[in-house]
């Protein structure tokens, strides 16, 4: 998800300085009453606005000088802030509400995290976490220490079942978005504000578009390439689909069989999915990609950002450390783990520069799928032996002091009837299913919700499809 400890430094050297609180800038000029769906679309305009959605170097942000008249930092005209002092969590979160049309009492607002709850109680749309279920553009504000002190705040852009959908400013040094399961008993989640006026919004299922991964809505689409080098992209919705995806097919390239591998993975942590070339030559190729930005057609816009991969026998993304940007593991043929993070934004946009071994030991398994199994936001690895057996190694990177995998059990049997295992979070409820391609060319869901499922995921099998033998990779 993100670096807890990061926004827990931050958010201490916060509470204790009064400089954060800063002179709110003037509301702009009157308009028509705001509503929820209005914020949550200044936030996702936010969350891929490039040019500001992240911070430099310590937390001199656009929204710092913007909303609080921080001291100019970074070189950049208009931003503000710079030091420990000036977390901008809270900037980013008024932000959005002013520029999504939110006037009344926005002095309320200050640099801290907690004048959002303040706020709601006075006005009376303050909610405490248990029965209510938050709205589009709601302010929800959090504890991490579980100490009484609100110390973060992002926006809400809805809830869907027992899951919570976020766009937050300050977390990993840049805006993200987050999904927080069972949100309603999470201990690190305080409560709700919704700002004054606004009116009602859409319910999620009619108001997320079809489009899948590649676009960044949280459904996993698939992006096949056949032997002549063409791609085709099986976009996916669940829900809108009947529980049956992959049956929307377009082209979307050509000259892929110039790679003889494909990686998928969101380099740049912008919620949309770039794919990985890596030639016979072992150079690597980012094909990155904004869905909405390219008019629907992704990954023409493409450069080498390295070499040397053809040492590694297998690369695998994972988001290793759960900050949103994908790392790389690389196997040797020696059974070494090596791990490239990725901070896209403060490596200068060339990932995969910082190297270390993580493991060995890794020729024992014939497959390695990256999958976030137990829905907690960093990536685990599924290792298939040659006898069919899948072993789970669990990740949490900073409960394991930065040295992931090493927690392992059998989870199945039976994965040699599968020519092609692929991770895709099917019906996008956060936890990583897996589709099964037989030599048949059939393919399979295997379901996953591990908490339902009793930590024990992949036990709900059923075909969706068939006629994959057509392609020749899937990612």
């Amino acid at each position: 998800m993100r670096k807890l400890s990061n926004l827990r430094r931050l958010a201490t050297a916060a509470a204790t300085a009064g400089i954060i609180l800063g002179i709110a800038a003037a509301p702009p000029a009157a308009q028509a009453a705001p509503s929820g769906d209005g914020i949550v679309a200044i936030a996702k305009r936010e969350l891929n606005d490039s040019s500001r959605n992240y911070e430099i170097p310590v937390n001199c942000s656009y929204y710092g000088g913007t909303m609080f008249g921080w001291p100019s930092c970074g070189g950049r005209s208009g931003w503000g802030g710079g030091g420990s002092a000036y977390a901008w969590c809270a900037a980013f979160a008024k932000y959005v509400w002013r520029e999504g049309g939110v006037t009344t009492d926005l002095s309320q607002i200050n640099g801290y995290a907690a004048s959002f709850r303040t706020y709601g109680q006075n006005h009376g749309t303050w909610h405490a976490r248990g029965s209510y279920v938050p709205k589009p553009g709601d302010a929800v504000v959090f504890d991490w220490e579980h100490d009484g002190v609100i110390d973060h705040v992002g926006i809400v852009k809805y809830a869907s079942g027992s899951n919570l959908y976020t766009i937050e400013g300050n977390t990993s040094d840049r805006i993200a978005a987050h999904t927080y399961y069972n949100y309603a008993s999470n201990s690190d989640v305080v409560g709700f504000t919704t700002a004054a006026g606004v009116t009602g919004s859409t319910p999620p299922a009619e108001r997320d578009p079809w489009i899948a991964d590649v676009s960044g809505d949280g459904f996993a689409d698939l992006v096949a390439t056949k032997t002549d080098g063409s791609m085709q992209l099986f976009s996916n919705n669940y829900t809108r689909d009947g529980g049956v995806p992959y049956g929307d097919v377009r082209q979307v390239g050509s000259g892929w069989s110039n790679y003889d591998r494909l990686i998928n993975a969101d380099v740049t942590g912008d919620g949309f999915a770039d794919l990985l070339g890596v030639k016979a030559d072992g150079t690597m190729w980012l094909f990155s990609n904004n869905f909405n930005r390219d008019g629907g057609v992704p990954y023409g816009d493409v450069r080498q950002v390295g070499s040397g991969w053809n040492n590694y026998a297998r690369i695998v993304p994972a988001d290793a450390n759960g900050d949103g940007f994908t790392d790389l593991l690389g196997v040797k043929a020696d059974g070494t783990m090596w791990l490239f993070s990725n901070n896209f934004v403060r490596d200068g946009g060339v990932p995969y520069g910082d190297v270390r071994q993580i493991g060995s030991g890794w020729t024992n398994y014939a497959r390695l799928v990256q999958a976030d199994a137990n829905g907690d936001g960093f990536t685990d690895l599924l290792g298939v032996k040659a006898d069919g057996t899948m072993w789970l190694f669990s990740n949490n990177f900073v409960r394991d002091g930065g040295v992931p995998y090493g927690d392992v059990r059998q989870i199945g049997s039976g994965w040699t009837n599968y020519a092609n295992i692929v991770p895709a979070d099917a019906n996008g409820d956060g936890f990583t299913d897996l589709l099964g391609v037989k030599a048949d060319g059939t393919m399979w869901l295997f379901s996953n919700n591990f908490v339902r499922d009793g930590g024990v995921p992949y036990g709900d099998v059923r075909q969706i499809g068939s006629g994959w033998t057509n392609y020749n990779r899937l990612v």
